[in-house]
């Protein structure tokens, strides 16, 4: 979320001055919370306050109370509404903003209707959309969300599916649907009033199957994903990196990564660099006989491209010749063991250099998902291994000049039947989507001269409880590497963690029993 800081800075003169150093905050009475119902809100790149979409107590017999809090970076409560809606017919899907609007999607099951709600950061509400006449895809895909993650549509067990509402700064909101049995798929951009601005659409005359995943809204653009296949039950699938204008809703970049046939590439992301003002995809690379998470790649790679999609420039980093000079001892073990890295977020320093933090994972043989499809279940045969964080660092001309590597416990993730032939790219960005990652977020000062990495670690010592360790790398123009740990272990019913002011992080335990929500600011030791 981002914020101007001038609609900030007027929202929190409604503070209350007596709590100008609440740094934690209780909220009694919540019947429900979900990670996606805590949202920070930004001013550049530093956490200015939160906005939480909580489901209270109930208002009476008929309905449910829903509460909309404003906090400041300090956890004052600055501002709040309370929403009345029927009981048990409404899901959340999601909550977001755009710097100027919070938006609010649900699920009205009782009228089968998707419903949007705008409101201002006075918490004054602004607009109102229903969307009914759902058709099939969108339903299947909605009761999916529902049934996998109890309403907070925070990944699905389907590939790249979900019904999402992202935010664009200055310009609004899109919310994604279906065409068919995901045979296409539509984009529907509004403003903060919800009134329809531009539509997108997959070419009803394509011959490809295609579904859509956006990634980031820059100052100019809205990036995505768009994996095709040439028929519904095609097992082959191929990640284009696209790119719309905000304001149009005109493609500007529909393209493979791949941009020779002497190239075998995995795509883990793409985003956009605003300073030079070009487009980065990172990958790995393979042999062209070799197949994606099959074989094991031969490195990774990063790609350029111009804002008018013209390759810049194109650069590979192999396992046995870059990355091996670099790679710390400990390190060398996990690349031999075939874990592959997927890329979290790629940063640049004030002072040129490039950082890329990555997770490793890969799939391993699941033995109950065997025996289940030997009898004719449609389990998984196949599961996922998250493991340890690395961070590589590139000078100014992007040549690796340093790896840093932070080992972990190993942690389980749930492949989807017939995930294990997504390749690498693919079911990483499901592993991403689904939640089911270690990593967590990477925050920057506005200077772009410090960064911090967050990620938890369950550490199972033997004989011991699994603890909860948040882990922070903290680096920068400074050229240091450090690493700090705090135990985050609590008797949560559930736990999040989320960005804060800089220095800190902010820890969330709800107690499903007691209805209670704590919500703290975590210094951080470095």
């Amino acid at each position: 979320m981002f914020v101007k800081p001038h609609l900030l800075a007027a929202c929190l003169m409604l503070a209350v001055p007596a709590a100008l150093h609440a740094q934690t905050q209780t909220l009694e009475g919540i019947s429900n919370v979900s990670r996606g119902a805590i949202e920070p809100v930004y001013a550049g790149n530093e956490v200015k306050g939160y906005v939480t979409y909580t489901k209270g107590d109930k208002a009476d017999r008929k309905n449910d109370n829903y509460l909309l809090d404003f906090y400041d970076q300090d956890l004052n409560k600055v501002s709040n509404i309370t929403l009345q809606k029927p009981a048990g017919k409404y899901s959340l899907l999601s909550n977001s903003f755009n710097g100027t609007a919070f938006a609010m999607y649900y699920y009205n099951s009782k009228d089968k209707t998707l419903e949007l709600e705008t409101y201002d950061t006075g918490l004054q509400k602004m607009g109102f959309k229903a969307i009914g006449d759902l058709n099939r895809m969108d339903m299947m895909v909605l009761q999916q969300s529902l049934t996998t993650q109890g309403g907070n549509n925070e990944g699905s067990s389907g590939m790249m599916a979900g019904l999402n509402l992202f935010a664009v700064p200055n310009f609004g909101f899109v919310r994604n649907s279906y065409e068919g049995m995901m045979k296409g798929f539509h984009l529907q951009m509004y403003d903060d009033k919800l009134n329809p601005r531009w539509r997108l659409s997959s070419d009803p005359k394509s011959k490809f199957y295609e579904s859509i995943s956006m990634t980031q809204a820059t100052d100019k653009y809205i990036l995505a994903t768009i994996l095709r296949r040439d028929g519904m039950m095609s097992k082959k699938v191929e990640a284009y990196m696209v790119a719309i204008e905000s304001a149009t809703g005109k493609k500007v970049l529909d393209m493979p990564v791949e941009t020779s046939k002497t190239e075998q590439l995995s795509l883990n992301s793409f985003t956009f660099d605003p300073v030079k003002r070009e487009f980065i995809a990172v990958g790995e690379f393979y042999k062209l006989d070799d197949k994606p998470f099959v074989n094991k790649s031969q490195g990774f790679y990063i790609k350029r491209f111009s804002e008018a999609g013209k390759p810049l420039a194109a650069k590979n980093y192999g396992w046995q010749k870059e990355v091996a000079a670099a790679l710390p001892a400990e390190a060398r073990a996990s690349v031999e063991d075939g874990f592959v890295n997927y890329t979290q977020s790629i940063v640049r320093g004030s002072n040129g250099k490039t950082y890329i933090v990555a997770e490793q994972y890969k799939v391993v043989g699941d033995g109950m998902g065997i025996a289940l499809s030997a009898l004719g279940g449609r389990s998984s045969v196949s599961k996922g291994k998250i493991a340890n964080m690395l961070v590589f660092a590139l000078d100014p001309d992007y040549k690796l000049t340093d790896i840093k590597f932070y080992p972990k416990d190993p942690s389980v993730a749930v492949v989807p039947p017939g995930g294990g032939l997504m390749g690498a790219g693919l079911l990483g960005m499901y592993f991403r989507q689904s939640g089911q990652f270690d990593y967590q977020f990477t925050q920057k000062n506005d200077a772009n001269s410090q960064f911090n990495v967050v990620y938890i670690n369950y550490d199972k010592e033997k004989g011991e409880a699994t603890k909860k360790i948040i882990g922070n790398v903290a680096f920068g123009d400074n050229g240091q590497f450090k690493i700090d740990k705090i135990d985050g272990t609590s008797n949560a019913t559930s736990s999040f963690l989320y960005p804060a002011k800089p220095g800190y992080v902010m820890l969330v335990d709800y107690l499903k029993k007691e209805k209670r929500m704590g919500m703290k600011l975590v210094k951080l030791n470095i």
